[in-house]
């Protein structure tokens, strides 16, 4: 009789010690205006938001990103929510967790409220970024507690966030954009451009040109503008590409075929985000300032770094119809999704908090690892 006893209370207390175990590691941390926020979500959160902390991080000598413990004490500044702050690593982390989960509570409602579905595709293709970051870093992932089917969870709110821009905005939307607005968008915000670009980076060899090489290729840049500005023929463009791109190869000293050479030519829509790489500290741009100083229908030359590039911009009006723009470039997308990020970002910090301090103590930023032995 003692015997059983003795065996009884020690399965009560292996059992306690399971159920202990299991609480401390909680599968969810709360929720955010009724959605509930798993651990999984969480821990992938807290880890996106500490990788760019770290590189907001001021460092000593000899720390770097992977010290978990010096950049959560270090000092970091970005912009969070559209304010600069200034604050501990750890503050930081937790800023930019609780921004993320707020925007994923925020298209997680949005999108049930809407009654949206996603297709086959949208999920295959979740599921495959999903399986393609488990693969390349799985063992960094689950040692920070973050499964696969996390990553293709967070991959599902994204393209939730897709769907909610086309439920709202797309042409059977609630508030679909209009032929007029979208015709405002390519006149006013939009560039159509002809460009060819000659290269001053040598890529085999990492080299940038030199001021002799740079001199001479921009004297070809001049020309190859001349003669665009001279030609009527439709196929100028590329005749310019074909012989002149392959003589700022040997100028760098290097080669390329001339067929080739036609991978630095073309024609298109250019939408603000297209064209952001270019913009310079002062506000400026440094394509559509030289089109602009040009005019419509003028060549130019442009020093970008990396290149010159010898552009035009036309009317887009003269090179097709709205509907034309629409159906060949993701237009809604250029013009809307950045508003409806926003808007998530919004919504997502007016909703309830009910996070669980505790919980999120239980998975503190002090336990992220960035190595893996």
């Amino acid at each position: 009789m003692k015997q059983k006893f003795i065996s009884l209370a020690l399965a009560v207390m292996l059992l306690l010690g399971v159920t202990g175990c299991a609480m401390s590691t909680p599968a969810s941390v709360g929720s955010i205006g009724g959605v509930d926020i798993p651990a999984g979500i969480y821990l992938l959160a807290q880890y996106n938001a500490y990788n760019t902390a770290s590189g907001a991080a001021k460092l000593a000598t000899g720390e770097t990103a992977s010290n978990v413990k010096a950049v959560l004490k270090a000092e970091c500044t970005g912009t969070i929510n559209g304010e600069e702050v200034t604050t501990d690593g750890a503050d930081y982390v937790a800023r930019l967790t609780l921004r993320s989960l707020q925007y994923y509570a925020a298209v997680e409602k949005k999108f049930d409220e809407l009654g949206g579905t996603l297709d086959e595709a949208a999920t295959a293709e979740a599921a495959k970024t999903a399986d393609t970051q488990w693969e390349n870093n799985s063992d960094l992932y689950a040692a920070n507690g973050i499964s696969k089917a996390t990553l293709e969870k967070y991959q599902l709110n994204s393209k939730k966030a897709d769907a909610c821009l086309k439920l709202i905005y797309g042409e059977n939307g609630s508030s679909p954009v209009t032929e007029q607005e979208y015709a405002d968008y390519i006149n006013n915000d939009c560039y159509y451009l002809e460009l060819v670009q000659l290269p001053l980076f040598d890529q085999s060899t990492y080299t940038f040109a030199s001021d002799d090489q740079k001199a001479e290729i921009e004297a070809l840049a001049n020309q190859c503008r001349d003669d665009l500005a001279a030609a009527t023929n439709e196929s100028a463009l590329y005749s310019a590409a074909m012989t002149y791109v392959p003589q700022a190869f040997t100028a760098l000293g290097s080669s390329v075929e001339a067929t080739q050479a036609l991978y630095y030519t073309g024609s298109g829509l250019f939408t603000p985000s297209d064209l952001s790489s270019y913009n310079t500290n002062d506000g400026g741009n440094n394509i559509t300032d030289a089109v602009k100083a040009a005019g419509t229908g003028n060549w130019t030359v442009a020093d970008l770094g990396m290149s010159y590039m010898i552009v035009r911009s036309l009317d887009p009006m003269e090179q097709g119809t709205v509907d034309d723009f629409v159906s060949r470039y993701n237009l809604l997308n250029a013009m809307k999704s950045d508003a409806l990020q926003d808007e998530f970002y919004a919504e997502g910090a007016e909703m309830e908090n009910n996070l669980s301090a505790s919980v999120m103590k239980t998975y503190s930023a002090s336990k992220i690892k960035k190595t893996v032995k």
